[in-house]
């Protein structure tokens, strides 16, 4: 078995069942098997998607487990020597599957591989990201950056500065499309993937743990699925977001250092020009996380 497919359904038939048809459509050039994980939905018995998908592998959690635990669940019933967590928000229109499991294959130093996400009308969601740091975070607010010409400035600060349109070392990707070899589990405690987070940021945490151990985390532009982003999320999934990832930084690099960093990152989104609403519920938010440690 090349590749383990986890998809994690939480009350969202109408995508689920999309993405599945898309994977079996799409996917030619390896071996696969497709684990779905109902996360206890509500809006319809999990058995439909056995019934209309009779190839499939079905787990039915009684409980919801969120992101992470549920792809623990798959990840418990996974084959492949390859790994890759897709959200039931996604959709193949290309066999982008192969196409990482093959340059995974090739690349051995690599952790963690995704490729292109995009929204229905084909713009580009821009999920390479940089580790958040004090010191990116003074070259933003003192706007150094833009002293900086393109393309250095986008491969240095990621994210928004980056167009996405060519293949990229990150710091950390989103889970939409998060394929990885299934020995690293090996050096996770249970062999399943850190369960700190129950939902958002997650993938960062992943990315965090998987470079410490030597591996890169690679953004591949050349294939590309659509991410029909925000289908299953959550109205507080800022708060949950920014709180997680201070968490994270904390783990990593200790609470003085987390607290400067959201200090920061306050006096950024308190002088940001674009976004306005956006902006201020960030200041808000870390500002929050560096007087109490709490993004609510």
């Amino acid at each position: 078995m090349d590749v383990s497919i986890i998809i994690v359904n939480y009350n969202t038939y109408k995508y689920t069942a999309k993405c599945i048809d898309s994977v079996i459509r799409f996917t030619k050039g390896v071996n696969y098997q497709i684990i779905l994980v109902d996360n206890a939905s509500t809006e319809c018995s999990p058995d439909v998607f056995k019934q209309e998908f009779p190839a499939i592998e079905l787990i039915k959690s009684e409980v919801n487990s969120g992101f992470t635990g549920g792809n623990n669940l798959g990840i418990e019933k996974a084959k492949g020597d390859y790994i890759l967590l897709l959200n039931s928000d996604t959709e193949l229109t290309e066999d982008s599957i192969s196409t990482c499991v093959n340059f995974l294959k090739i690349h051995q130093k690599i952790g963690v591989v995704t490729c292109k996400l995009l929204y229905p009308d084909g713009t580009i969601q821009k999920q390479c990201q940089r580790f958040p740091s004090i010191k990116l975070a003074l070259l933003e607010l003192f706007r150094l950056h833009k002293l900086i010409p393109q393309p250095k400035r986008g491969a240095l600060l990621q994210g928004g500065f980056f167009d996405h349109l060519t293949s990229i070392y990150c710091d950390s990707v989103w889970g939409a499309f998060f394929m990885f070899p299934k020995k690293i589990l090996n050096q996770f405690e249970g062999n399943k993937l850190p369960g700190d987070i129950f939902m958002y940021a997650e993938d960062m945490l992943w990315c965090y743990a998987i470079k410490q151990m030597g591996y890169k985390v690679y953004y591949n532009a050349e294939t590309a699925v659509i991410h029909h982003m925000g289908a299953s999320a959550q109205p507080s999934v800022l708060v949950h977001k920014h709180q997680n990832e201070y968490d994270i930084i904390v783990k990593y690099s200790g609470t003085l250092y987390a607290k400067a960093l959201m200090f920061l990152r306050g006096l950024l989104y308190s002088t940001h020009t674009g976004r306005q609403g956006y902006a201020s519920q960030v200041a808000r938010l870390s500002f929050n996380l560096f007087f109490k440690g709490k993004a609510a």
